[in-house]
């Protein structure tokens, strides 16, 4: 894809301006004072801690005992005014935005620890341009102007959470918003910047000693929340305690704990990705095709055969429809459960002749656990089309083969899609489950300023992060079925009918053979119907299945298993030399160098046994597996276990019914009732006796262990250099007055990469052999200028323009990842064979980072302090991005080292170059103050961004793919009240379509996109003293969920669904 820009009128326009604005700024005589006593007469009307930059807080200190009296008079007056709550924000955040170097938006809290919304991403979606992302409800991660390349700073520099380990952006549900006094949404860099992003950069400030009045300073909030679904009740308490002796020295402590649960159930076609089945010969006769995946099942009449070996399976006539199916439909009930502590510490002192010290320290742990129980309606070979369509509609788009690329015997195909599936299952499973992630992260931060008054100011500053993050999954896997999808391995001479279908191989000493399930389902003979059209699956059965759903004894035990574990840390070390200096006539001159060394390493394993040591398996020590389970037999590999029968199952506690099994499975079996609303009764083993995955797989299996697994074995480090070089300009283009900085960072980076290799394929599930490291070190250099002018057309209207150019690493993962195999069990004439399905190549060392150039244009108009109106126009050229690609590989060996020629498609990430976003942001606040009574005390601001972009791409259905996590439009409307002791707020917040998979199931363009979301949320507060205000917050009060569908919006694939929230609490100061 060709890099050359076609030169866009925005850009060029910006990048002509600028120049001249450079100019002339370089070229003026004297500053303009005018600005002097605006800005000082503004700031005198906001609270202290209006400022969001903590540099500009720390040179605003008194440095004199005349400055100290000031102070305290300023300090006083505010108190007097006492503008504090959402009004306040609202006019903090217009001065803050008018009073910046650059384009930017802020937040900020409306007294102390309470931001506006219940946490930092519900807040920071209110500002203009700014998209999140939600897990159980609650933002996780931001995209600023449809992009998550989304630089993030701490007090202005670097830090690291546990989920920045891999990815570049914190997981912000460990950032509790009480710890925080605002954030910067910075969207035109300045030279100085630390970290600018791609299209934005966050920059969060914690509470410091000298942000407060002298003396004393207590804030407590206490609160509990609840959901409509989870019903559960969540406590949340914080504190803060912070003495500031009038400048001499100050210090904060603060500390937050919470411990919520949530509803984030997910149904639909399951997520390991769709596959194309087609009516035509070459599709119908294929690889688990229309006809060839019923393993001795009647072919069901509703597939119409014809004599060239087409089918007609929606009843249409005609054989020129190709369908999505999937290897299971589910339904899962999950809850996230988050354990949060964290705390904030801040000394300040004054070490005389203009010396001031300080020092941060800031800790969160979390512990988070994902419970899932719910029911699998499985195909017994993997993704087949066991299934027709009884609802679906032709797109009239052609389709070229299974994969979207030529394929012989698809010429004249279409591609349907399917709102009602009726599907004949190999057998349903009931599904529990637990992930529980475990995360700490430290930082500390040393600065030392100079400023003794004089033209030379100065400062030093070092930070040392460290965070570990551990993830564990275990899952147990219950059967309906009687057990005949899984055929016996005999030995040789032993006759085919001397064990019966559905009686498994064991051991004498574990009792014998066993008889699976004698009044289970027999594979792909009992159809149910799935309806994925509305909000809610619903699902039709027999009565019979219905009844063996709802009887505890219709169940038998299958597979345990793990995947996804790993172990993370990261370390990040940091020192940086600023210095400014100010010549007088309004011009100021900034310049500092920075190093960075950051250094990840990420330990990927699995938890595997070893199984019937002593009791016939070849290896004394018994062979090793990772699936633990009925389906898989123990006749393959190094090892093998059976007895001269056949061969015996690699789960030795499989093939019993639950109330015979063990204490760990049989003692928490429990009935779930209506699940997801779908009218499903069954039967499940609670999550919560699984909560330590490691422990529970210890209690039923002692022997267990880990196993590494090369392909997500990494260690990463990068070590930055850079310097800065950053002049600033103010003066009067005719009575005009005008602010400018122009500036250039240079950053080299040395990247280190060791991915770990691996060998032949493992047996049962377990990993392949680690046979090495492949070590990659690399170097290269950033050139990134920055300017940016503004210009006050009169006292009110102000003029913008930006540019820069940025650069961003990449997730870690993306250059270490290794590659991963994934392996499907089919059943064949010799027995169950596991074949290589799929795979994914994660990481490459050779691709570049994230590279643009961003050209910006404001014009802002500023009514009164609690109103104003702004327009933006943005343009992000992205040289260098990085998409999802894929290859076909027919040579790859299946699990028992065999390459039978099996084409499968290998997903990895690709170097794009040359697209664009670009787009406008439109913002008006106003605060009702000429409207008569009541009224005067209401406010509103309503906003919207539009942002179209272009990744290259083309989905099935012929339309551009966009970046992805990119939403052309978003908006937010607010309506907000306060009166002395009375406060409301309701915020309504909507975002457009949303892509976020490209190629999904390796077909080309198959884009999975997210339905347009609408959230309502509403907060309410009453002061009933000083240090007691009550308060009742709701979010999401409309239940909205999340819909995803595959290109077109009647092709369900799945949709997650959180909940209804409120919070009721009280929280005081003083």
């Amino acid at each position: 894809m060709s890099t050359k820009h076609r030169r866009h009128p925005l850009s060029l326009a910006i990048s002509m301006s600028l120049f001249a604005a450079v100019a002339t700024s370089a070229m003026a005589s004297s500053p303009t004072g005018k600005n002097q006593v605006d800005a000082a007469g503004t700031q005198a009307t906001i609270p202290q801690d209006a400022s969001a930059t903590p540099p500009d807080a720390k040179q605003a200190q008194p440095r004199n005992d005349k400055d100290k009296e000031k102070a305290a008079r300023n300090a006083v007056n505010l108190s007097t005014v006492n503008v504090v709550g959402v009004r306040a924000s609202q006019m903090r955040a217009i001065e803050l935005k008018r009073q910046a170097p650059n384009i930017q938006d802020s937040i900020t809290a409306e007294s102390i620890g309470q931001l506006p919304d219940v946490t930092i991403t519900d807040a920071l979606q209110r500002v203009t341009g700014v998209q999140i992302n939600r897990d159980a409800g609650v933002g996780t991660t931001v995209d600023v102007r449809g992009l998550p390349e989304v630089g993030t700073m701490l007090n202005g520099e670097a830090f690291i959470t546990a989920d920045q380990i891999d990815s570049q952006q914190p997981d912000f549900t460990m950032l509790p918003a009480t710890l925080f006094h605002g954030v910067d949404v910075i969207k035109s860099p300045t030279a100085s910047t630390t970290d600018g992003g791609i299209s934005g950069a966050l920059d969060l400030h914690t509470y410091r000693p000298w942000d407060l009045p002298s003396g004393f300073t207590y804030s407590y909030s206490a609160n509990g929340e609840r959901g409509r679904t989870s019903s559960k009740w969540g406590p949340e308490a914080n504190g803060l305690i912070s003495y500031n002796d009038d400048g001499h020295w100050g210090l904060l402590v603060s500390a937050d704990y919470s411990d919520t649960t949530r509803s984030n159930s997910n149904e639909g076609l399951d997520q390991y990705g769709v596959v194309l089945n087609g009516e035509n010969a070459a599709s119908a006769g294929g690889y688990n095709g229309f006809l060839t995946p019923w393993n001795g099942a009647p072919i069901p009449p509703q597939i119409v055969q014809n004599p060239d070996g087409s089918v007609d399976v929606n009843g249409d006539g005609k054989s020129n429809g190709v369908f999505m199916g999937s290897q299971n439909i589910g339904l899962y009930d999950i809850t996230t459960q988050r354990k949060r502590k964290s705390g904030n510490a801040s000394f300040q002192m004054d070490l005389g002749s203009g010396f001031t010290f300080t020092s941060d320290y800031f800790y969160a742990h979390q512990s988070q656990f994902d419970r899932n129980v719910g029911i699998q309606i499985n195909s017994t070979n993997w993704q087949g089309a066991t299934y027709v369509p009884l609802q679906s509609r032709d797109t009239g788009s052609p389709v070229a083969g299974s994969y979207g690329t030529p394929e012989p015997g698809w010429d004249g195909t279409h591609l349907y899609t399917t709102q009602v599936y009726e599907k004949w299952p190999g057998d349903v499973e009931s599904f529990s489950q637990i992930i529980r992630k475990d995360s700490t992260a430290k930082n500390f931060n040393a600065q030392l300023d100079f400023d003794n008054g004089g033209p030379f100011t100065a400062s030093v500053r070092g930070i040392h992060d460290t965070a570990r993050q551990s993830n564990q999954e275990t899952d147990v896997n219950i059967s309906n079925s009687d057990g005949g999808l899984w055929g016996n391995v005999l030995m040789d001479g032993v006759p085919d009918d001397a064990v019966p279908p559905g009686t498994y191989i064991f051991p004498a000493q574990l009792g014998g053979n066993r008889v699976f399930n004698a009044n289970g389902l027999a594979q792909n003979t009992v159809p149910i119907i799935a309806n994925l059209g509305g909000r809610n699956i619903t699902v039709s059965m027999p009565a019979s299945l219905s009844s063996q759903f709802a009887d505890p004894n219709g169940w038998t035990m299958k597979t345990l298993e793990s995947s996804g574990d790993y172990d993370r840390k990261v370390g990040l070390n940091m020192l940086r030399l600023d210095g400014h200096y100010d010549f007088g006539n309004g011009i100021r001159l900034d310049f500092g160098a920075r190093n960075s060394n950051r250094h990840a390493s990420n330990i990927g394993y699995t938890l595997v046994t070893p199984v019937y040591a002593g009791m016939g398996a070849s290896d004394p020590n018994g062979c090793l597996v990772r699936y633990v389970g009925a389906d898989v037999v123990l006749n393959s590999g190094s090892c093998t276990a059976g007895n001269e029968q056949g061969y015996f199952r690699a789960g030795p506690i499989s093939a019993l019914q639950i109330p015979n099994t063990p204490g760990p499975l049989a003692n928490h079996w429990k009935q779930y009732a209506n699940l997801l609303g779908s009218g499903i009764t069954f039967w499940a083993i609670d999550p919560h006796a699984m909560d330590n995955p490691e422990a529970y797989w210890k209690s039923l299996y002692p022997d267990t262990i880990r196993q590494g697994e090369p392909g997500t074995t990494w260690a990463v480090g990068i070590k930055e250099t850079s310097a800065y070089l950053q002049a600033n300009f103010d003066g009067n283009l005719g009575s005009m007055p005008y602010s400018a900085n122009v500036g250039m960072r240079v950053i080299r980076t040395n990247l280190g990469v060791t991915q770990r290799l691996s060998g032949d394929p493992g047996a049962y599930g377990t990993e392949p052999a680690d046979v090495g490291a492949q070590v990659t070190q690399r170097s290269y250099k950033d050139y990134l200028p920055a300017a940016n002018f503004a210009l006050d057309l009169t006292d009110s209207l102000k003029f913008r323009l930006g540019f820069s150019k940025n650069m961003m690493p990449l997730d870690l993962s993306t250059w270490g990842g290794g590659l991963q195999l994934n392996y499907s069990l089919v059943e064949t004439p010799q027995g169950p064979l596991f074949r290589v399905a799929a795979g994914s190549s994660s990481g490459n060392p050779n691709l570049d980072p994230w590279r643009s150039k961003n050209y910006n244009a404001s014009l802002e108009y500023y009514i009164n302090p609690t109103s104003m109106i702004s327009l933006a126009l943005f343009r992000i050229n992205v040289q260098s991005f990085i998409k999802s690609g894929s290859v076909i590989d027919c040579t790859l060996p299946d699990e028992d080292g065999v390459v039978r020629n099996h084409c499968v498609t290998i997903t990895e990430p690709i170097q794009g170059t040359g697209n664009s976003i670009h787009g406008m942001e439109f913002d008006y606040r106003q605060g009702f103050t000429f409207l008569p009574g009541f009224l005067s005390k209401t406010g509103m601001e309503i906003n919207a961004t539009y942002a179209p972009s272009d990744s290259g791409a083309t989905d099935l259905a012929g339309h551009k793919i966009p970046f992805q996590d990119n939403s052309t439009k978003s908006g937010n409307f607010i309506l907000w009240y306060q009166d002395d002791r009375f406060q409301a707020r309701v915020a309504y917040n909507y975002r457009s379509r949303r892509a976020v998979s490209e190629d999904v199931g390796g077909i080309t363009g198959m884009e999975m996109y997210e339905a347009p979301q609408k959230y309502l949320d509403a907060s309410i507060s009453y002061k009933i003293a000083k240090a007691a205000e009550v308060f009742v917050d709701g979010t999401n009060l409309t239940n909205e969920y999340q819909r995803y569908y595959l290109v077109w919006p009647d092709q369900p694939a799945h949709s997650n669904f959180s909940e209804r929230m409120f919070m009721v609490g009280i929280r005081g100061q003083w």
